[in-house]
């Protein structure tokens, strides 16, 4: 009789030790899979690899002795079970860091949208309705995106167009509206540069779209590595659209952040949307730099290197959807403001205010309600950017971090290659060093004249300050040369 209690009291020690054993079999492949995803992502220093390697295999260590003794060996299947959760979870974490870091810096061509517009009470709702109409296009602008689109219309309804050709956009806008055509052909990035001259300001409101027609354009953009490796510039460019981040558009956030890893100081210098610029697209005439951005990332870059010397190594763009999306993610931000005024319905006061996603884009991109307009705008914008890195850096971006993910993926754009994005965030939890960050605004003064994008019409300008432009050029030298 003992000796069968005792074969039981044996059998179903056995069967707990068989349990443990499959639960610590779990563990570990947990625990490699983790290690495994930590060494894929490429961020994390290896004195942490190797501590989080020697930890996990001493406590797979201690479970294994634990499953000699019933008691313990229940504590060690409990214990089991937790950090295989736990890795599971890390996991998931890396993972979707590495599927946004690789999402972030994928580089493909840029995109352009061709729109079909009519007036506003115009009763076409699709191209189909509009297929018995006159079509009218600007034969000097976009050509090759316009006659793709022509094309594109054409294979659509199964017929050519009756069209007609205008020398510029605002000449194919003068006929729109005098019912000479009835539906026009424009790159929908010219409609807000239209938008902007004084006798076109009904084309805000006044201008329907019924189709859009997207085609991809542009070469791949190659980054610029430094040649010093402690030291590089990137472009912040936030274009004005919703949408897509690759669709060219005006740029109305255009800041460069000069970095050096070495000294930790970041120059965050803004330069206003309607800077009077060239670049070369433009072949010397004078343009804002916001409508550099119509022409490509390349071309807003290229107006920065010209105006201040230097060379940019990468670029970040982000768009509307993005902006406000990541802010969201975040629970909102608390940004600072220099004064108190409205804007997109929400009153701003002077000091720190709590914004989500749209009222900090109302907050960064009004102008009006200032003195020196376009600058302070510039100042908002680098304030909202600080506000965006102190909440990252706190323990919101673990409690939201998939939505904070999921808004920086597809909303996002940089050509810094992944293997520099991962060895920026490797260097800082090495050190977890603390980062000095100035900010500058170029100045000069408000004006009205022709630009390059919308010649024959006066919009305004702002006359670059030569002595504000030769200030940040000595900023951007000292923080590249070691200073702050």
């Amino acid at each position: 009789m003992k000796e069968q209690t005792n074969r039981k009291k044996h059998k179903k020690i056995r069967r707990y030790r068989k349990v443990g054993y499959s639960f610590l079999s779990v563990y570990a492949v947990a625990a490699v899979i983790l290690i495994t995803f930590c060494v894929r992502l490429g961020m994390v220093p290896g004195g942490y690899l190797a501590a989080l390697g020697g930890v996990l295999a001493v406590l797979g260590g201690l479970f294994v002795l634990m499953q000699r003794r019933k008691v313990w060996s229940i504590i060690s299947d409990v214990l089991c079970v937790l950090l295989t959760v736990c890795c599971i979870a890390g996991c998931f974490y890396i993972g979707k860091a590495d599927t946004t870091v690789r999402d972030v810096a994928r580089v493909t061509s840029e995109t352009d949208e061709v729109g079909v517009y009519v007036l506003t009470d115009d009763p076409a709702q699709d191209i189909e309705d509009a297929a018995d109409y006159r079509f009218g296009m600007a034969e000097a602008v976009d050509r090759e995106n316009t006659d793709a689109t022509v094309a594109d219309i054409e294979e659509e309804l199964g017929r050519e167009l009756d069209i007609g050709g205008y020398g510029d956009m605002f000449k194919l806008l003068d006929a729109l509206k005098e019912q000479e055509v009835r539906a026009i052909i424009l790159n929908s990035a010219y409609v807000p540069v239209a938008a902007d001259a004084g006798n076109y300001a009904w084309v805000t409101d006044g201008l329907r779209q019924i189709a859009s027609y997207t085609h991809e354009t542009g070469e791949e953009t190659a980054a610029e590595p430094s040649e010093d490796n402690n030291s590089f510039i990137v472009y912040l460019s936030g274009i004005d659209t919703y949408g897509e981040v690759s669709a060219r558009s005006r740029s109305d956030v255009n800041i460069l952040a000069v970095v050096n890893t070495e000294t930790k100081n970041v120059l965050l210098l803004s330069t206003p949307r309607d800077y009077y610029v060239d670049y070369s697209e433009t072949g010397g005439a004078k343009d804002k730099l916001t409508h550099a951005g119509i022409y490509g990332v390349d071309a807003s870059i290229d107006a920065l290197e010209r105006l201040y010397g230097v060379d940019v190594n990468y670029y970040l763009r982000v768009n509307f959807t993005g902006f406000t999306q990541i802010i969201d993610a975040l629970g909102g931000v608390d940004v600072y403001s220099q004064y108190d005024f409205t804007a997109g319905g929400r009153q701003f006061s002077q000091g720190y205010n709590t914004v989500n996603g749209t009222e900090a884009l109302s907050f960064a991109r009004e102008r009006y309600s200032f003195e020196d307009g376009d600058i302070q705008r510039g100042r908002n914008q680098m304030e909202v950017i600080r506000a965006v890195i102190k909440k990252a850096a706190s323990s919101s971006l673990l409690a939201n971090y998939a939505a904070v993910m999921d808004a920086v993926s597809g909303s996002f754009e940089t050509n810094m290659p992944q293997e520099e994005i991962a060895e920026l965030v490797r260097m800082q939890l090495s050190d977890m060093a603390s980062w000095n960050i100035t900010t500058y605004t170029a100045a000069g003064q408000v004006s009205t004249g022709e630009t390059y994008s919308a010649p024959g019409e006066m919009l305004s300008i702002v006359i670059p300050d030569e002595a504000s432009v030769q200030e940040a050029k000595n900023m951007i030298n000292s923080v590249l040369n070691g200073g702050e």
